[in-house]
């Protein structure tokens, strides 16, 4: 059921965001949503390669699609604003409009910020910044007491179906401290200053709703300012050699905008140029390819991507089939053809390819299945690809077997938003792999929060003897599997700093040897990305970073006898 979020942005007067400018005296106030957190530990002393990443910000993505199917996209049951099924949704579905109004319009577009970049545009000092988002906090707050209040004065404070239930999102708020009871019970006129004060205060306070508003400030943020704040929490103590991050593509999926691909591109070319001069940290991105796009215009999202790969120094393509499209078999034979033309074109000029592989971010009923390893099975199995380089994304939670029936995520659209029963799709990337008859299927172990964010000893002990198994049967000298973090995305989890060393720790405890653990690390990522030996995408990226300064030999460091 959609939702109309654009009204309450464009109620908001001139007036009104000039009289929120001016009262800067609220900065201190506002701007203490959770800061990042200290650089986690790391021990390793080996190189490490990030597979999986992201850099984007708001403005790269549909905003109601962002909050949706990303920052709530997976959420476990009990982490639902009630335990009460139909409670929770309009809890969930009013959080959708208070978070998309939170976020606004403040992220820069990848236009002005490659401008910025260039010295061609004044770039906002981190004070201004920090007050356009509370700024923008402020009008999402007052949206969220105009709306309850309206609730409350038509006697539909509990919501029909999984309509928004705004009255209900603001009483989870009141039950902090800070917010009176005197206030709760007040219409949704007559607002003052400190109500606005004490609720947005609260908001941030709040366990959940407090880490959610603390991802809204991240995605409002410069992509440079997103590379650094990835660079001061997980490359302080670890010796990351290279990190890839993706940018995506969900225009036609989320019918929303977004800057164009073609400045997402131009920008990400300079942020990967900037964090390697100014930290020694490699960065080559993974462009976004939409097989709608390509199916409405041919060529237009290839386009696209060799654009990125062969000039803009790109080293992969990622692609999301939870988008409302399979690896491969589709319905309609124009997506097949789209998806052709990338899998031929990527095969000859050997360039990789990472997909979302886990039951999630679905852009509608059921389609997280679409992601399902049995679909690049079924391409694999037409043996025109062996040479392609595939990494299927998010290994390592056995779902399937660990919570069968259970909801994919709280913002699930329908009845086959469930995990099913067995076989894992872990299972099926193994049986694909076929004990090295494909030697170029991957997959990573990005946001695998059940291992690092999860509490439940029970479960990490579940996890690791599935993936104990799962390597003795399918991959015995650890060949296929790939460290990723996923952040900006596992901002949303708690104690994501420490990933690199939880998941060092968990594949110890798991009984995976140090030089297997050297594969997951980083070899296997070198051998994924064709960096492990003399090849095309090795000459590209020399050619790239000779022309621009950046020196090549780094390549070599990352060769695999």
């Amino acid at each position: 059921m959609g939702v109309d979020w654009v009204g309450p942005v464009a109620a908001v007067t001139r007036r009104d965001v000039l009289r929120l400018v001016s009262a800067g005296v609220l900065a201190n106030v506002l701007s203490g949503c959770r800061h990042l957190p200290s650089p986690g530990a790391c021990s390793l002393s080996h190189p490490i390669i990030d597979v999986h990443c992201h850099f984007f910000n708001a403005a790269d993505v549909p905003v109601d699609g962002l909050v949706r199917y990303v920052a709530l996209r997976e959420k476990m049951p009990e982490k639902r604003l009630s335990s009460n099924a139909a409670e929770a949704k309009g809890l969930e579905n009013a959080l959708v409009v208070f978070l998309v109004t939170a976020l606004g319009d403040v992220a820069p577009k990848a236009k002005h910020e490659l401008a910025v970049l260039k010295k061609g545009a004044r770039r906002l000092s981190d004070a201004e910044l920090a007050r356009r988002k509370d700024e923008q906090l402020r009008v999402a707050v007052r949206d969220l007491i105009a709306r309850a209040g309206e609730q409350r004065s038509t006697f539909s404070r509990r919501s029909v179906g999984e309509s928004p239930d705004y009255d209900g999102l603001l009483r989870q708020l009141g039950g902090a401290p800070e917010l009176p009871q005197t206030f709760q019970r007040r219409s949704g006129g007559g607002v003052s200053e400190a109500d606005v004060d004490t609720v947005a205060t609260a908001a941030k306070a709040h366990d959940q709703i407090g880490t959610y508003l603390s991802f809204v400030r991240l995605m409002q943020d410069y992509r440079e300012n997103l590379a650094e704040a990835y660079i001061k929490i997980f490359a302080s103590k670890c010796r990351l050699s290279l990190i890839t991050p993706s940018i995506l593509d969900f225009d036609k999926s989320l019918h929303g905008t977004s800057s164009p691909q073609r400045d997402q591109v131009d920008v990400m070319d300079e942020v990967q140029q900037i964090v390697t001069r100014k930290h020694g940290i490699r960065m080559h991105s993974f462009v976004g390819f939409d097989p709608h796009r390509e199916a409405q215009r041919p060529g237009s999202s290839l386009a696209n991507v060799q654009y990125a790969i062969m000039e803009k120094g790109f080293i992969g393509v990622k692609i999301y089939p939870p988008m409302g499209f399979k690896a491969w078999g589709n319905a309609d034979p124009a997506i097949d053809a789209a998806l052709k033309r990338l899998y031929v074109w990527c095969r000859d000029h050997d360039v990789p390819i990472m997909a979302h592989a886990e039951n999630s971010i679905g852009a509608g009923c059921g389609y997280g299945n679409l992601a399902s390893p049995a679909y690049w099975k079924k391409l694999l199995d037409t043996n025109q690809y062996d040479e392609l380089r595939i990494n299927l994304a998010h290994f390592g939670a056995f779902d399937e077997v660990i919570r069968p029936g259970a909801p994919t995520g709280v913002m699930v659209s329908c009845a086959q938003d469930k995990f099913s029963g067995p076989p894992t799709w872990e299972e099926i990337i193994g049986r694909t792999i076929d004990h090295e008859r494909r030697p170029n299927l991957f997959a990573d172990l990005s946001y695998l929060s059940e291992l690092v964010s999860s509490d439940d000893k029970n479960l990490h002990a579940q996890i690791r003897q599935l993936l104990d198994k799962w390597l003795d049967d399918y991959d015995p000298d650890a060949r296929h599997l790939m460290f990723g973090t996923d952040w900006s995305m596992m901002a949303l989890e708690k104690d994501y700093n420490a990933y690199v060393s939880r998941i060092a720790e968990q594949l110890t405890l798991a009984s995976v040897s140090d030089e297997h653990q050297q594969n997951i690390f980083w070899r296997n990522a070198s051998r994924f990305l064709g960096l492990d030996r003399p090849g095309k995408t090795r000459d590209r990226l020399t050619a790239y970073c000779d022309k621009h300064g950046l020196g090549s030999a780094w390549l070599s460091e990352l060769a695999i006898a």
